[in-house]
């Protein structure tokens, strides 16, 4: 029987997520994606660091390898896609399809995992999924070529492409991080994850031809968000993988990708945003989801 615990790290999982998103789109205005992720994954695995000192060093270590190798692999790949989608398309055409991961999630869950989530369930998910896409649709610019309709329905538009196959990607990784924290615990995978990604994002970092020139105040404030960008990472990671230890990965990646409310509704009061009818009715396909998840 899940128990009402999961629920609540879901939620907090869903908050820390939107909190995350809310700090990088402020850094990637000065900073490259890859600049971004070397200090967000080595922060995060960190701060996690001392976590390992109270809990139970207990690990199945051949499968905890396989499983964060393939972690990894994944994880990379999908970053490496992310970035480019956003080289090469507007965020806001292409950010609001990473919300499909929990659509992917009811295949990949079941056929990793052997998930199976009911039609009630399952129908709360949707809810979810089309509430994060309408809080993410941006308001159509007024050249008709740059509008988010126009750009959608065009099946050239390879941001779109690449983000889609990142959410699968991430449906898969999502399902297989349940298994090492199964072989290990949601400690454990969380430093050893966050610390190899870290590592790779700084291989990748150091390819990025321009590198920003920060005054010293600029450079200042940058390492205060990096510093909070790593702890709301941190805590994020403890939250899912904990939750996903105890109930399904389908359902945990829902409440994440609901985080989306908490940006847009952080853009809504902090960048006095005036498009009311998405917001609400996002917020309510995104709550009433939420509920039929944890209640149907």
């Amino acid at each position: 029987m899940i128990t009402i615990n999961w629920v609540i790290l879901s939620i907090l999982t869903g908050v820390f997520f939107g909190l995350q998103t809310v700090f990088i789109k402020i850094l990637s205005k000065s900073l490259h994606s890859f600049q971004i992720l070397q200090y967000l994954f080595l922060i995060a695995g960190a701060l996690l660091l001392p976590f390992l000192f109270f809990v139970e060093f207990r690990i199945d270590l051949s499968n905890f390898l396989i499983v964060l190798f393939i972690s990894f692999v994944i994880n990379v790949v999908s970053f490496y896609l992310l970035a480019k989608a956003i080289e090469i398309s507007p965020v806001s055409l292409v950010m609001p399809f990473v919300g499909l991961t929990p659509l992917f999630l009811t295949i990949s869950g079941s056929l990793i995992l052997n998930e199976n989530i009911t039609y009630m369930k399952f129908s709360g998910i949707i809810l979810i999924v089309i509430g994060g896409f309408v809080l993410q649709i941006p308001e159509n610019i007024k050249n008709k070529e740059d509008s988010f309709l126009h750009r959608f329905i065009n099946i050239k538009e390879k941001g779109i492409r690449y983000v889609i196959i990142v959410a699968f990607l991430w449906s898969i990784s999502a399902s297989v991080e349940k298994i090492a924290v199964k072989a290990s615990s949601p400690e454990i995978y969380g430093v050893a994850i966050h610390l190899i990604l870290g590592l790779a994002f700084f291989i990748l970092a150091k390819r990025v031809k321009k590198q920003p020139k920060a005054g010293q105040g600029k450079g200042n404030k940058i390492f205060l968000f990096f510093i909070i960008l790593g702890l709301v990472s941190a805590l994020l990671a403890l939250c899912q993988l904990t939750a996903i230890k105890f109930s399904y990965v389908t359902y945990v990646i829902s409440f994440k990708r609901a985080g989306v409310l908490i940006s847009s509704l952080i853009g809504f009061i902090y960048f006095k945003e005036k498009n009311y009818f998405k917001t609400i009715s996002g917020t309510i396909c995104i709550i009433f989801g939420a509920f039929i998840i944890t209640f149907g």
